[in-house]
This record gives C-alpha cells, sequence and structure tokens, in this order.
C-alpha cells in the first residue's frame, strides 16, 4: 500500500514509496512496454529494486521518486523520478513510468507537473532534463506540452529490440517553469 500522499493534483497524488510497494515497482519496470521505452534492458529481481530503493528513494541521497496514484481509489498506476540529482549544478535527471491499461488518461503530465514544482519550488533545482528514445513519441509530447525544449540528439546511443535508436535530450529551467 502506498505510504501518504505528498503532493496531490486533480486526477492524480504523489505519495512515497514503501517496502510494500517494491513488489509494483518490479512488476512496472520489468514490463516489456515501459521497460523498452525507459531503456532498461536488463529483467530487474526483487533484490535490484530494493537496491534502488534503498539507495535512490530511503537514503539521504539527493533524489527523489514517487508512486503515482489515482486520486479516486489510491490505487498505484506507475513511479515518477528524479534519482539523479548533479547538486553541484542544480541539476536533475527525470523519469517517469505508467502502466499501459493507464495509458492516455493524462496522468503522467499531471505527475510530471506536481514533481517540477517540487524540484523547483522545493529543492530549488535550477533544471530538470529527461533521456528520450525517438520511437517513444508519447513521451516527446508529454515534454513538449510542459514546456521541456529538445536539447539535443544522442545518434544511435540506445539499443532497443536489436536496433540502434537516437535518444532526444530535453530539458526544462527552473524560470521557464515558474514562470509558465
Amino acid at each position: 500500500m502506498p505510504g501518504p500522499v505528498f503532493a496531490e493534483g486533480d486526477s492524480v497524488a504523489l505519495h512515497t514509496i514503501e517496502e510494500e510497494d517494491l513488489e509494483f515497482l518490479q512488476r512496472g519496470r520489468n514490463h516489456p512496454e515501459i521497460r523498452r521505452p525507459l531503456t532498461d534492458v536488463d529483467p530487474r529481481n526483487g533484490e535490484q529494486i530494493r537496491e534502488y530503493f534503498e539507495n535512490s528513494v530511503s537514503d539521504d541521497g539527493d533524489g527523489f521518486g514517487f508512486l503515482i496514484c489515482r486520486s479516486e481509489d489510491g490505487e498505484p498506476v506507475g513511479a515518477v523520478h528524479v534519482p539523479w540529482i548533479r547538486t553541484k549544478h542544480g541539476s536533475g535527471m527525470l523519469m517517469y513510468w505508467v502502466l499501459p491499461e493507464h495509458w492516455a488518461n493524462g496522468y503522467v503530465t499531471e505527475a510530471t507537473e506536481l514533481i517540477l514544482d517540487f524540484a523547483f519550488e522545493e529543492r530549488r533545482l535550477a533544471k530538470v532534463y529527461a533521456l528520450v528514445v525517438e520511437t517513444n513519441v508519447g513521451s516527446q509530447r508529454v515534454l513538449e506540452k510542459l514546456g521541456f525544449q529538445r536539447e539535443g540528439v544522442h545518434r544511435k546511443e540506445t539499443f532497443v529490440d536489436g536496433e540502434r535508436l537516437d535518444s532526444y535530450r530535453y530539458g526544462i529551467l527552473a524560470d521557464e517553469w515558474l514562470d509558465s
């Protein structure tokens, strides 16, 4: 069962990740329709998910992450994270996913808005960026809708399903987000 609500929107709420949520995270990270766009080609066993939880979520490190839960019933539908922060530079990398049966409901967009508010207003990051594989058009649309700018192309950097693909880097600055 997800932890307490950390931030709430109209259709989703961000909940803290608790130990009992690790099975849900493992199921999502191993789902073929999620792991391929995330370019996560290795299977994630329970120990690896626990290690991620201990090192990136529950320790005193700089990263942060939340479960995305539907507001109406608290059901977890995905996760949103800024797991890696370059503290000296004030930049963090954004990652998110939602189970395929919950796609096209606006959950990722709203959850990303909530985490960006936190990242820029409370954590005082100067920039948030994301890497998106070229075939993940839905994720590109989410980022562009939220005001991210495509900053560059990492040519043939990603290997997915036997094919080398470009990855696009998107970024948004704090003043761009806070002034919107």
